[in-house]
């Protein structure tokens, strides 16, 4: 089973660092006392303060998707009713430092892959990503992945099944069949619109506190793309048990993707189902020691594998 950590840091990053970019360009943030360091995958989040965090990109990669962040994230937060980390400073390279950097609020809470969403907080998701899924102007960007289709997505879907097979002591057994089956046929359903997208809803970037939705967090991946992807990925995160009353709270706040009754159309439920099997084994098949047990996890629930 892939158990490897993120990929090694390009910068240094330690506390006094992070001390000199405040006093260079934030003085008025640089007596607040520093806390604890999360060092994830792209970013490292240091806490500031009781109510903020400066986040700065570990490596290249990181940094150009914080870019992204920083001009759209800004600019959309305000029309949303769920806290995102939307930058209130922006910093930009000194100190030795090389790339753009922010200070975000900071929020308390569990990561949903370790307190999972009450039904209330399902409901809250879908009312979140309702507000998400509402037409993005020309020059919005483009997932380099999540944005493309299904179809375009075929040969990495058949890649990811091939790894999951190839694992030795993987803790579930694959249907293959009935994944492939449910891929092809959300591939070969039409796509009928674009919008906002997160397209990347997994447990580590969805946020509760005491089962509610406390904040969606990591935006890098922010872009236009059918809403059907988030949905899918929420549909893989929550289970199908939990997913009818996100689909409800998600039509009320009249989501882009959403039917009559908080049900989906045919065509739209085949693409969901798509992209839910495909996320669900992208996690199985992360390098993230966390992300593998959520991505079995979600292909027993979906009926796409049984334990070993």
């Amino acid at each position: 089973m892939p158990t490897g950590l993120a990929p090694d840091a390009e910068v240094r990053i330690d506390d006094a660092l992070v001390s000199r970019l405040l006093a260079a360009q934030h003085p008025e943030l640089a007596a607040l006392p520093l806390g604890e360091h999360h060092e994830g995958w792209d970013n490292v989040t240091v806490r500031l303060g009781d109510d903020l965090a400066v986040r700065l990109p570990r490596r290249q990669l990181g940094a150009d998707l914080a870019d992204r962040e920083h001009r759209w994230l800004t600019e959309l937060a305000p029309r949303w009713g769920f806290r995102v980390p939307a930058p209130v400073r922006l910093g930009v390279p000194g100190e030795d430092y090389p790339w753009r950097w922010s200070v975000v609020p900071y929020f308390e809470g569990d990561r949903c892959f370790d307190a999972p969403l009450s039904r209330d907080g399902v409901a809250d998701l879908g009312t979140a990503l309702a507000q998400v899924h509402r037409p993005a102007p020309e020059d919005a960007p483009r997932n380099s992945f999540r944005s493309a289709t299904l179809a375009d997505r075929a040969e990495v879907f058949d890649a990811r099944i091939n790894t999951v097979l190839a694992i030795a002591d993987a803790p579930v057994t694959l249907l293959e069949e009935e994944a492939r089956e449910a891929f092809e046929a959300g591939a070969n359903a039409g796509r009928e619109m674009e919008t906002w997208a997160h397209l990347d809803l997994h447990g580590g970037n969805v946020l509760t506190r005491e089962g509610r939705l406390e904040a969606l967090l990591d935006w890098g991946d922010l872009g236009v793309a059918d809403p059907a992807t988030d949905l899918g990925q929420a549909l893989s995160l929550v289970g199908r048990a939990a997913f009818r009353p996100l689909l409800e709270a998600y039509a009320e706040a009249e989501g882009a993707a959403a039917s009559a009754g908080g049900a989906l159309d045919q065509v739209t439920a085949l693409r969901v189902e798509a992209e839910a099997v495909g996320y669900s084994l992208t996690l199985a098949c992360h390098e993230k020691a966390i992300h593998p047990g959520a991505g079995w996890s979600a292909l027993i629930d979906l009926g796409y594998a049984r334990p070993a």
